[in-house]
């Protein structure tokens, strides 16, 4: 999915909260959730291949001096951007007989209100269905589609303007990668569906009716069946229509998914587990990778200047800001994309773009759906050492300086809340519903990753580590509450195995109405602490279901007579 935004439990609050789980396909689309975050299960399809380019050209446009033969008016950018105005292009010549936008890379259908689309369901009970495809757009008498322009409020659920849009810069981003490096889907013309809503039938947060869907994705096969759409072998990449925002007006969000697109169900797809747990960076990966080709097609480093703006303006990425890893880590996969995706951007500040995008795509096409943050950057590294020793140098310390080949998954236990943080996202955190049955996960799931104490004060006597947990939502489940507890070890990273985990205690959490409604937290005293100079490295575990932590905290106290849930780790 594009956005990170969670809009729960209604529906497409569905569509964007839930799926942060255990596949993350193309944008993050699988047959049992959403794009930006995955359910249990990797998704199947071809793989959009990064080889081999296509040989068909477009046809071309009648160079006439009267001939508005495929003219039409688009935004460059987005409606913000172009501050409301269209520029004249020429489009790829469609090949439909009747002229909808149908051609050799993109066939773009509208997504109508009407009866008769594909069902939803949620927690397996049918909630309503989909909206109904169907072409719109046509030539005009002149042959041009000049007549095709915005419409009066961008809240139009059906409007032609939004084809236009999808039709003209599919096959800009297609000529891209064709043109520039070679590339091109292995399966075309990629279908486009646009202005999506979906008319619920049970209330589930947003009522009954018609609602939007305020997100875009690229969805394979299997997700687009399970959110109603008509099956199709080879996906789909579908824009939805939000109150007064249509995803499809934003050239960065089509190219984001087309580049979803490209890299396919087969690279970075999936959620790894090792033994310092849960590593959901191969969908961040997808989701930086996504941001970056967009912006560097474009020359910008903004992503959803005009889509994302929707859900406040913290949620516009911008690569130009730079993120490393642990610092910036959130679990979030679109938040942490911005560490791989400001990273490429600083590559390609120092290399240009042509030579940067050329070393990535090249590394790209080595990548696995096991392929870690790591594995990444040693690719890349070993891409741009071919150039020659000063590009490999050059780019290993871009990659050091940003944690992307030489950091652990642990950053400090701070003050935290979701809703002063800079992404506005919480700390996700699995459940045993995201967890195969038989995992030998005995303990609790673990966390995408890990947190340290260090510098602790002289004089302390505990440590008051607290959080508050909320309960999660899925597109397939209403989710449940979380069970956290702490597995906590001085001076090494906590180690996950089968049915045990390595550490030197594991503490649950206990209310603590000190902190505020919903907290719970664990004062670690005695030989929990590591002597001075040392660390306490702390693992989240949660035997319960999934959830969301928004808010921490974290206490040096002197006194421990008057805390709560006192721990010693006495043997």
């Amino acid at each position: 999915m594009f956005s990170n935004k969670k809009f729960w439990p209604s529906a497409i609050a569905l569509a964007i909260g839930g799926v942060a789980c255990f596949a993350v396909t193309a944008c993050g689309a699988t047959a049992a959730g959403d794009g930006g975050s995955g359910a249990a299960g990797a998704a199947g399809g071809d793989d959009a291949g990064l080889t081999g380019a296509d040989a068909t050209g477009h046809g071309g446009a009648d160079n006439g001096a009267v001939s508005r033969l495929d003219q039409a008016k688009v935004y460059v950018n987005d409606p913000k951007t172009d501050q409301l105005q269209t520029t004249l292009v020429t489009l790829a010549h469609p090949s439909d007989p009747d002229g909808h936008l149908a051609g050799d890379f993109a066939a773009v259908s509208n997504c109508l209100q009407q009866d008769g689309g594909g069902g939803l369901t949620y927690g397996g009970y049918p909630i309503g269905n989909v909206c109904v495809e169907s072409a719109t757009a046509t030539r005009d008498a002149d042959q041009s589609y000049l007549s095709i322009v915005p419409p009066a409020d961008d809240s139009d659920v059906q409007d032609k303007f939004a084809e236009l849009m999808m039709y003209y810069h599919v096959n800009q981003i297609h000529d891209f990668y064709q043109d520039g490096f070679g590339l091109a889907l292995t399966h075309n013309p990629i279908t486009a569906v646009v202005n999506v809503t979906f008319n619920g039938t049970v209330n589930v947060g947003n009522g009954i009716g018609w609602q939007g869907f305020p997100n875009s994705a690229f969805m394979p096969a299997e997700a687009l069946a399970a959110y109603g759409f008509p099956p199709l072998a080879d996906g789909a990449i579908i824009f939805g229509q939000y109150d007064a925002t249509d995803f499809s007006y934003d050239a960065s969000v089509i190219y984001h998914e087309y580049t979803h697109a490209m890299v396919g169900t087969t690279r970075l797809s999936g959620v790894l587990v090792d033994t310092f747990g849960l590593d959901n960076l191969p969908g961040a990966m997808n989701e930086g990778f996504a941001d970056y080709f967009s912006c560097s097609r474009r020359n910008n480093p903004i992503i959803g200047a005009y889509a994302l703006t929707f859900a406040g303006d913290s949620y516009v990425r911008d690569l130009s800001q730079s993120r490393k890893c642990p610092d910036d880590l959130t679990s979030e996969v679109h938040a942490d994309g911005k560490i791989i995706g400001s990273c490429m951007w600083e590559i390609r500040n120092a290399l240009g773009q042509q030579q940067a995008d050329q070393i990535i795509l090249n590394a790209l096409e080595s990548f696995t759906s096991s392929t870690d943050l790591p594995g990444a950057g040693k690719l890349i590294l070993a891409e741009a050492k071919k150039v020659d020793a000063a590009t490999g140098a050059t780019v290993n310390n871009i990659l050091k300086a940003h944690g992307i080949i030489n950091s652990q998954r642990a950053k400090a236990w701070a003050k935290f809340s979701m809703a002063t943080s800079a992404e506005q996202v919480p700390v996700s955190i699995a459940g045993t519903d995201q967890v195969p049955a038989g995992s030998g996960l005995n303990d609790g799931v673990p966390g995408y990753f890990q947190f340290f104490v260090k510098n602790i004060p002289a004089g302390t006597t505990g440590v008051t580590l607290a959080w508050r947990a909320q309960q999660g939502q899925t597109m397939s489940s209403p989710g449940g509450m979380p069970d956290v507890q702490l597995a906590i070890k001085k001076d090494a990273l906590v180690m996950v195995g089968v049915d045990q985990t390595a550490a030197d205690a594991l503490v649950p959490g206990v209310k603590n109405a000190a902190f505020g409604s919903g907290w719970q937290s664990a004062t670690l005293a005695g030989a929990c602490l590591p002597a001075s100079g040392g660390a306490l490295y702390v693992m989240l575990l949660n035997k319960g279901l999934s959830g969301d932590v928004t808010d921490m905290d974290i206490q040096f106290v002197t006194d421990t007579s008057k805390s709560v849930n006192v721990v010693n780790c006495g043997k």
